[in-house]
């Protein structure tokens, strides 16, 4: 299996790749970063842009599958172009995530979409891949293991101890040593269990784990 990943940023590619590693159990597994590209800067809305172009619909051709990864936190600001948003107001994390799928699947073209659903995956987050980390330190406290707001300020409060150090900028070396903890299988899983959104990306993989 080879995989692109189509990300927001340089350090959520870090921990997709962690996350690859540990559930399919190969730390050789060939990945490629699509976007951005080593050195370049990402962004939300270039997921979105790249999900447009050309470029996705041929990425199809030299890698077997997709992972799509975008979090849901710059739905609450209020520069979003009106074709990207929607409002989240009371929304569940379910329900949130399943209309920015569909507002991804309508960037990439539905037909297309249809075709190649199977080689497609989302990783959706909610509302930000930090909070896919809570369950690694607060393993015994569910309701603060899948929380989906201010989740990069409760990690910092728990991290100075479990780690030494803070997250106050989107520093590799940090996501490399926390999304570490995901390398193994068995507390993934468990780890998926406990925060909604996580648990819905390692369904998707699921599927791919069952063709091969």
């Amino acid at each position: 299996m080879e995989f692109g990943i189509i990300s927001e940023g340089i350090t959520d590619q870090i921990v997709l790749e962690n996350i690859l590693f540990g559930f399919f159990e190969d730390n050789d597994l060939p990945i490629n970063p699509l976007q951005p590209k080593p050195g370049d800067g990402g962004n939300w809305d270039k997921v979105f842009k790249y999900c447009e172009s050309n470029d996705f619909r041929q990425s199809l051709g030299f890698v077997d599958y997709l992972i799509v990864q975008i979090d849901i936190d710059f739905m609450r600001r209020q520069e979003v172009p009106e074709k990207y948003r929607f409002d989240p107001g009371k929304l569940s994390p379910e329900e949130v995530a399943k209309l920015m799928r569909d507002k991804l699947i309508e960037s990439i073209g539905v037909e297309f979409y249809q075709e190649y659903s199977h080689r497609i995956i989302f990783a959706i987050a909610v509302d930000a891949i930090e909070c896919w980390f809570l369950p690694i330190y607060f393993s015994n406290k569910l309701k603060t293991a899948s929380k989906t707001t201010n989740c990069l300020e409760t990690l910092n409060h728990i991290l100075p101890r479990a780690e030494r150090f803070s997250i106050h900028s989107k520093e590799e070396k940090y996501y490399r040593i926390i999304s570490k903890h995901f390398r193994r299988k068995k507390d993934l899983v468990e780890f998926g269990r406990k925060n909604p959104s996580l648990g819905w990306f390692l369904t998707e993989l699921e599927t791919i784990a069952e063709v091969h």
